[in-house]
């Protein structure tokens, strides 16, 4: 799907400004013009501008003036100035205080379309730029392969949801891969060439929730240095994947049903409405209608992400895919850590395929990342599962494990207790001896 973008343009010729404007929205923008400085301010404060094209001489303040003006206020906005009397010098001037591009009176309109198109192309980049590691990475993580008829299920439904937009619902246990299920929606979709934006509404304080969301303006509150763009307005054109949703808070509820009414933005500290075009996937391991009946989260809000609800089931129920799954985890972390290839003992495949997995897919995940931290012989033997139920070299036997890096031991050790407690990082904590804060630190350093 290409997104309608918004483009303002400034200039005190009213001939060619209504020109311009036609020309440009029989393209498909979607266009505001303003004849002086002050009228391009009042706009700016009440939209958000992909492009703004301006004129260099203007009759209030010059058009110079105005581009540091959004340069300083409005970074996301490129700017493309015009002027009938160019000259080098003033082309070079422009383009040092910020300006995206410079074109000269009477302008040709294929060089105007192609500077417009060259302009959004290089927002939208460094708008994504900061998602682009973790994208590239999160893209190794698709487990498309399954021979569950119920996960298959779900792909066939997934498939009818290409051209469609309605807000899907993913439900299951922690674990059973919502993320990498959301991942699958939006490479699938029309909006598969703009940003997957993921946003763990239990990770993030109540206080900080709805500027990770809509943004802030500079001086929104103490620590807002300039303005920032909320994930909302980073995923526009693409998809919103709000995880953990029965987490967010009652207020954070009610702007969130906003949006999906008006589908536009407005970000804290600003008047201005900037619209949005973004899918939302939602997903959650709770039982949010139980949720609605405790007042715990809104019925409006519940009906409204409740469109396309896809039900994930455990891992413990597609037993034919747990061998499939684990070899392709122990390949991939083989290769991380650039150790040599191995294969699981009959022993080993026989303890993954009877355990029931409570933490489900990140379960065996982490099960597979530590026994190849730590297997030290030819095959993965049970040893290095450290499966609960396998007595047999089933505790941290070290001569097993040999001489490793204390990193990478406390990182299987981390990840061993995280597993016993289904992933709840408080009782690991409490049971590693550490803050919440201090486990979220060393969990955080693994990734970077």
């Amino acid at each position: 799907m290409k997104p309608k973008h918004r483009i303002l343009i400034v200039d005190d010729d009213e001939t060619a400004l209504e020109l311009l404007k036609d020309l440009l929205t029989g393209d498909g923008y979607i266009v505001e013009s303003a004849l002086t400085v002050q009228e391009a301010n009042e706009l700016l404060k009440q939209s958000s501008f992909r492009v703004l094209i301006a004129d260099l001489k203007m009759p209030d303040q010059s058009g110079m003036e105005l581009l540091k003006h959004v340069v300083r206020h409005y970074p996301e906005t490129q700017v493309i100035m015009l002027t009938a009397h160019g000259t080098i010098e003033s082309a070079v001037e422009a383009l040092k205080k910020g300006a995206f591009d410079y074109l000269t009176k009477p302008v040709r309109m294929d060089e105007l379309r192609i500077a417009i198109e060259k302009a959004i192309a290089y927002e939208l980049m460094t708008t994504r730029y900061t998602f682009l590691k973790e994208e590239l990475y999160k893209q190794e993580q698709f487990l498309y392969e399954t021979r569950n008829p119920r996960l298959l299920e779900i792909y066939r439904t997934i498939e009818t949801l290409r051209n469609i937009n309605s807000t899907v619902l993913l439900l299951g246990e922690s674990g059973t891969g919502k993320e990498i299920i959301a991942r699958y929606i939006h490479s699938t979709s029309l909006r598969a060439s703009g940003s997957f934006v993921p946003i763990n509404c239990g990770a993030i304080p109540e206080n900080l929730i709805e500027s990770e969301l809509f943004g802030y303006e500079k001086g929104a509150f103490t620590d807002a240095k300039q303005r920032t763009k909320g994930k909302l307005e980073i995923a526009d054109g693409g998809t919103l994947f709000l995880d953990e949703i029965d987490e967010l808070p009652l207020k954070a509820q009610v702007a969130l049903l906003r949006f999906l009414q008006d589908r536009e933005v407005i970000p804290l500290g600003s008047y201005r409405k900037v619209p949005v075009d973004v899918r939302i996937v939602a997903a959650t391991n709770q039982d949010l209608k139980a949720k609605v009946d405790a007042g715990t989260f809104r019925e409006d809000l519940f009906y409204r992400i409740n469109v396309i609800p896809i039900h994930l089931p455990p891992l413990r129920e597609r037993k034919e895919d747990i061998l499939s799954l684990a070899e392709w985890f122990l390949k991939r972390f083989q290769k991380e850590y650039n150790r040599p290839a191995k294969e699981f003992t009959e022993d080993a495949k026989k303890a993954l395929l009877s355990y029931h997995w409570p933490g489900n897919i990140r379960e065996l995940r982490n099960c597979i990342d530590r026994a190849s931290i730590l297997e030290t012989g030819e095959k993965i033997d049970t040893g290095s599962l450290l499966i609960p139920g396998n007595s047999i070299r089933g505790s941290f036997d070290f001569t097993n494990i040999g001489v490793k890096p204390l990193q990478e031991v406390e990182r299987a050790y981390i990840h061993w207790v995280l597993d016993r407690f289904n992933g709840n990082r408080t009782r690991t904590a409490k049971h590693l001896g550490i803050s919440v804060r201090g486990l979220r630190y060393k969990l955080n350093n693994e990734e970077n």
